[in-house]
């Protein structure tokens, strides 16, 4: 769509040289810009507020496309957060029960949880293997030196 204006200031460009007075027709957005500037004016006003309404228009529906996709990236954003803290409850509460759980196990955990069922640690761990005397408290087994002797420094020596 264009916009028939009528040129308050001389003008020239590709398309030609323009004097105070000359009617030139332009796209909407460079018509807009030359009346907001004082540089020319609308010859059909109702013309010209249709271009602005539908301006205004287009540029509504972009803010309230760009809020949506906006909302819909801080709600995936807070649930990878919320999974990555059921994580944490899952090794935390195997820790407590004093058992060595699996990454399948912890994402059992997660899945339960996410889906607003109980997570209920016994029903969850069943598999877990209780700790023994060489794994740490993370649930990762002491290092050995090359003997094959636990180091009591809880570091491979080399």
């Amino acid at each position: 769509m264009k916009i028939n204006l009528k040129l308050l200031t001389g003008r020239s460009g590709d398309d030609g040289s323009y004097s105070p007075g000359d009617k030139i027709n332009l796209p909407i957005k460079e018509a807009i810009a030359l009346v907001n500037s004082d540089q020319a004016v609308p010859t059909n006003k109702k013309e010209y507020e249709k271009a602005l309404a539908m301006i205004d228009q287009t540029n509504r529906e972009n803010a309230e496309k760009e809020a949506q996709v906006t909302a819909i990236l801080e709600k995936e954003a807070l649930v990878l957060d919320l999974m990555d803290l059921y994580r944490q409850v899952a090794r935390k509460a195997a820790q407590i029960e004093g058992i060595v759980i699996t990454d399948e196990e912890v994402e059992a955990f997660v899945e339960k949880s996410m889906n607003g069922e109980d997570p209920a640690v016994d029903d969850n761990f069943p598999a877990g293997k209780q700790k023994d005397e060489n794994s740490l408290e993370n649930g990762t087994e002491k290092p050995k030196d090359e003997s094959g002797t636990e180091n009591s420094t809880g570091t491979s020596e080399e």
